[in-house]
């Protein structure tokens, strides 16, 4: 089977660079972005991007150069990254809420020609080019605007999730980017009577659309807070205030959002985009009940920009049970086959390929990686390449694809793909794990699947929380299993193949809250108190004691941003989501609660 729509716009030329300048010169004095607190007009916009694009040529960039920005979600990354582009050098994201080796390790590996950081991204990177302060005025007279980058030129180099320590960049070309900006506006426009929400990071690819585009269409982008994804409540407050018409959302998250008092903020969206994850039909059915706005389920790995099919998604449609991931976007073109290359009939499972104006580069400094992943394409222009998705999809009677899983056992899990064969070799390293087998099962607490190791190891076998610790050095938060069963040895098929199946069996079983929690110590000073408390209603456990730990007790990244907020409520106290990552347990977190609220205390701040 193929399938394929006609190039959008296939006359237009212009990159974002290009479409931002134009929005500007059109709407100069209407308001380009907000945090809720600082205000930037699109002239001021283009004046802090053209002070950031000086201040990397300053320091020897070039057009075709690869920039890091290394910064957590604020208004003054925003003209950082317009900068980068300006600039016309690419720009490779790196968010500074994940573990510091990681990001340190991939920046090494990428070996960018700079890195252009915040005051987090600089305690990392001591020699990196500073953003802070770009979209202030102070800065002396603005310089020209740069001419920008070319359609054929690289736009971004986006990591993927990394589920094995080893992410593999993904080089994304301007002219990509394009097809996907300018297929949005056909299908559903946005302009200057629309705010667009950021919530997410820049290390996710739909992050690309929801900052950028608003910027090349006359809209306005609304910046949300560090942690305010954490606390649904104060996300909603958020975009009630400021009349937020477009949100971007996984299906994760949007089920934290329903149930945790956001819902409201639903009402007045004209677009609601969903992506990342497989959509649940008992989650649409809630999201059709709160909303009139055009819901679209859409579907894209990192290596094909942003997003390549979508389904439109209303009140009367029949699959909400069996959610369609689509068909393609203009420009783009679909192709499902079987094991040998070879199109399948219609209704017949098979690999899903793209191809077209979609389709990246390839992985930058991994050639075999890139053959293996990014192959000829016969149906498509000339030279052109089809990219193996791995994803096992079939066309339906009414021609929209239905996705039916992997073709090997990677799984998503919370908008993050995860191979759990990765996750089997970053066990493997640990010194007493002598066989590990990972498999996903259900997870109907939090909706999607989650996962479970299944091990063998040697003497001095580790626990659940040294284990988790260990993992969380190497792994994305995403990737580290929930649960951990111990054997004498793994159960084989007569192939003498691992039988996946029982071990899945098997881990179904397994209680929500895994064993291993230490013996129960009860909190003892305030601060501990209050940190156990807020530990216990996130996670949903009866009893949390001060050796208690948050990996141990089921929390993920979502539940440690969340976690985080609510700490800075009650204490009036800034911490990273990381720290819990640091500090695991209640003592350890309260004790770095206790020392922040010293420093805050010593300063004078209120």
């Amino acid at each position: 089977m193929t399938a394929q729509s006609p190039l959008c716009h296939a006359h237009s030329n212009k990159t974002v660079w290009d479409l931002i300048r134009q929005t500007s010169a059109h709407q100069p004095d209407a308001v380009a972005l907000t945090d809720g607190t600082r205000r930037f007009t699109y002239a001021e916009l283009i004046a802090a991007a053209a002070r950031a694009a000086r201040l990397l040529r300053d320091a020897g960039i070039r057009p075709g150069d690869t920039v890091a920005l290394c910064s957590a979600r604020s208004a003054d990354q925003v003209p950082a990254l317009v900068g980068i582009l300006a600039a016309g050098a690419a720009v490779a994201p790196f968010d500074v809420r994940q573990a510091a080796a990681a990001v340190r390790e991939n920046v090494a590996r990428l070996a960018p020609a700079a890195v252009l950081a915040d005051a987090e991204g600089a305690a990392l990177f001591p020699d990196a080019l500073r953003l802070d302060g770009l979209s202030s005025a102070d800065r002396g007279p603005d310089p020209a605007e740069p001419p920008g980058p070319g359609p054929e030129d690289l736009a971004y180099v986006l990591h993927t999730s990394g589920s094995s320590g080893r992410p593999k960049p993904v080089q994304v070309p301007h002219s990509a980017v394009q097809n996907r900006f300018l297929w949005g506006q056909s299908r559903y426009p946005i302009g200057p009577d629309d705010t667009v929400v950021h919530w997410g990071s820049l290390v996710f690819d739909c992050s690309f659309w929801v900052v950028l585009a608003p910027l090349c269409f006359g809209a306005t982008l609304l910046v949300a807070p560090e942690g305010a994804e954490a606390d649904p409540r104060e996300l909603a407050a958020l975009m009630d205030r400021h009349r937020v018409t477009v949100m971007h959302s996984v299906p994760s998250l949007l089920r934290e959002f329903t149930a945790e008092g956001g819902a409201g903020a639903l009402a007045s969206l004209r677009y609601l985009l969903i992506a990342g994850e497989r959509l649940p039909g008992d989650l649409i059915r809630r999201v059709l009940e709160l909303t009139g706005a055009r819901i679209f389920n859409q579907y894209g790995p990192t290596e094909t920009c942003i997003d390549v099919l979508t389904h439109e998604i209303g009140p009367g449609d029949e699959a909400l049970d069996a959610m369609p991931i689509g068909r393609p976007l203009d420009g783009v073109h679909a192709v499902i086959a079987d094991e040998t290359g070879v199109p399948v009939p219609v209704g017949t499972p098979g690999e899903l390929l793209m191809g077209g104006a979609c389709v990246a580069w390839g992985y930058a400094g991994a050639a075999a990686a890139t053959a293996e992943r990014f192959v000829p394409d016969p149906y498509g222009s000339p030279g052109g390449r089809l990219y193996r998705t791995g994803d096992l999809v079939r066309e339906r009677p009414d021609g929209a694809l239905e996705f039916l899983g992997r073709v090997d056992h990677q799984v998503k899990i919370r908008g993050v793909r995860v191979e759990p064969s990765d996750v089997e070799h970053a066990l493997l390293l640990h010194p007493e794990v002598d066989q590990a087998a990972v498999v996903a099962v259900e997870d109907p607490r939090r909706g999607g699947v989650r996962l479970a190791a299944h091990l063998v190891t040697g003497e001095r076998t580790p626990d659940d929380a040294a284990l988790r610790r260990f993992l969380a050095q190497r792994l994305v938060s995403a990737a580290i299993p929930e649960t951990y069963r111990r054997h004498r040895s793994l159960p084989r098929l007569t192939s003498g193949k691992i039988d996946r199946l029982e071990l899945a069996r098997q881990a179904a079983q397994d209680p929500p809250a895994p064993d291993g929690e230490p013996p129960y110590q009860a909190p003892r000073t305030e601060t501990e108190r209050a940190v156990a408390r807020i530990w216990q209603d996130l996670l949903r456990v009866e009893r949390v004691g001060r050796d208690s730990d948050f990996l141990s007790l089921g929390g993920q990244s979502l539940l440690a941003m969340r976690m985080i907020a609510r700490v800075r409520a009650g204490f009036r106290v800034r911490l990273s989501a990381r720290t819990v990552f640091d500090a695991p347990t209640v003592a350890r977190f309260a004790a770095v609660v206790d020392a922040a609220v010293t420093e805050r205390d010593g300063a004078g701040v209120g």
